[in-house]
């Protein structure tokens, strides 16, 4: 019959000995990032996005070869128009918010909201129309006339927004 006999020393450990380059280096990457993204940061804030998002699509497809790039590019000239005009009409609808004091809606607007939607299909429901040709006269009178009055308005807007009753100013 073998024995075996089991030592009872301590198993030894690796050491790791941290040097003050690797602090450093760390470091030193860390100030790199940090500086990065405020660089990015600030010119996202004095360039806008889009322009901001192009650049970094040129610094970032520099290596890349042309056979692969040509397609890139036609989807990104096809992006940055739409990237442009969001940002447009994300920040006038943030002026436009700010001058007239938009709030968001809180829950009590939302309950509101919810009655009114309810009793519209509540009285809907109650119609019990079987089919258009059941719907009285009256009725669509009273819908031609409202969609009279919708489309007056959103003329109306139009040409508030042109600032011309004609087309568009020169």
């Amino acid at each position: 019959m073998s024995m075996r006999v089991l030592s009872k020393a301590t198993p030894v450990t690796r050491a790791y000995i941290r040097y003050a380059s690797t602090e450093s280096s760390g470091q030193q990457a860390i100030n790199k990032a940090t500086t990065a993204f405020n660089d990015l940061t600030s010119t996202v804030r004095s360039q806008g996005v889009t322009k901001s998002l192009c650049n970094l699509y040129q610094k970032a497809t520099g290596p890349i070869p042309a056979s692969i790039k040509a397609p890139l590019n036609k989807a990104v000239g096809v992006l940055e128009p739409v990237l442009y005009y969001s940002e447009v009409v994300y920040q006038l609808g943030r002026q436009v918010a700010r001058g007239q004091n938009f709030t968001l809606p809180n829950k009590a607007d939302f309950m509101a909201a919810e009655t009114q939607l309810f009793k519209v299909l509540d009285f809907v429901k109650a119609q019990n129309f079987k089919s258009i040709k059941d719907i009285p006269l009256e009725t669509w009178k009273n819908g031609a006339i409202k969609t009279f009055e919708l489309s007056a308005l959103f003329v109306i807007g139009e040409t508030v927004g042109r600032g011309n009753l004609l087309g568009y100013k020169d």
